[in-house]
């Protein structure tokens, strides 16, 4: 009857240790879906460059802190936040940044080439020759910037022209802290 007690009781313990360990793992969190919202993982799309230099993949950026800003020429507010943020991509090379222009809103590309080298914008211009991507991302106001993770999670969408002094707020939320 002693033994038969033992083996109750170690069995018993040997259970409790179990669904202790069992109970400490961290539960896996479910997938994320692909989406345009915050938290969603970014869609991937890939444009040609303004420079000529073949085209860029949003999912190649991945790995790195990315803000992807939707823009045109002509926009006033875009004009008023280009000079910001090119400065700002300038002084934080290890930001990825990506500025896609509604081309087809354009008068033509030469405009946006302009746009490009009167603020001297360093990182790459893309065309979404349609508004394909746009429309794909639910872009209604411009500029409209997504900050995206390294992981290619959407952290923050901001549907106005981003203040220079309000840059770093956004960029610390994709884990980039700006020099």
């Amino acid at each position: 009857m002693r033994i038969h007690r033992r083996y109750l009781i170690g069995a018993a313990v040997l259970v409790l240790l179990a669904v202790g360990y069992l109970g400490l793992r961290p539960v896996p969190s479910a997938p994320r879906t692909v989406g345009v919202e915050v938290g969603q993982i970014a869609p991937n799309w890939k444009l040609a460059r303004l420079d000529g230099k073949g085209s860029v993949q949003l999912a190649s950026l991945r790995g790195h802190p990315v803000w992807v800003n939707f823009f045109a020429s002509w926009c006033p507010p875009c004009n008023a936040e280009a000079p910001g943020l090119a400065k700002f991509a300038a002084k934080n090379p290890g930001l990825r940044v990506v500025g896609v222009d509604l081309l087809a809103s354009e008068k033509d590309q030469a405009a946006v080439a302009a746009f490009a080298k009167k603020y001297a914008i360093g990182f790459p211009i893309v065309l979404d020759g349609q508004n394909s991507v746009a429309n794909r991302y639910l872009v209604t106001f411009i500029p409209t910037s997504f900050f995206i993770d390294r992981d290619g999670v959407i952290q923050a969408i901001v549907q106005s022209p981003i203040p220079s002094t309000q840059i770093a707020k956004y960029v610390e939320k994709i884990g980039y802290t700006p020099q």
